[in-house]
């Protein structure tokens, strides 16, 4: 039970928003779109997506969204929720989770709780 909260603080804490970011950065580098365009397709405020490309995320967030976007298949995904395809914001935020977990990448919130 307690290697299933240690995922789901992971993934809560500094997955999500890391992916969060990379698609947020993807999207206004690639489309040139505004903020609350990005908070539309992402589902969450535009106050978040000013968070997210001005750089006041955590230190933990920006790595892992710098891992992740050297990857090249996220490109589709990308691509896709440009075109307002909601369903690929979940696909894109599943797909990053699992392939950082598959690099047993290290979070800090989930140490701090693995240890105690």
């Amino acid at each position: 039970m307690d290697d299933f909260l240690v995922d789901y603080e992971k993934a809560d804490k500094e997955v999500i928003p890391a992916a969060r970011l990379f698609i947020a950065t993807a999207l206004k580098k690639r489309y040139n779109m505004t903020e609350q365009e990005i908070a539309d397709r992402l589902g969450v405020a535009q106050a978040a997506v000013s968070k997210y490309l001005n750089g006041k995320s955590s230190v933990k967030i920006a790595e892992i969204k710098d891992r992740v976007m050297k990857d090249e298949r996220f490109n589709y995904y990308i691509e896709k929720i440009h075109e307002s395809k909601g369903h690929y914001v979940e696909l894109c935020i599943c797909t990053i989770c699992k392939t950082l977990m598959q690099a047993n990448c290290r979070f800090s919130y989930a140490d701090k709780i693995a240890k105690g």
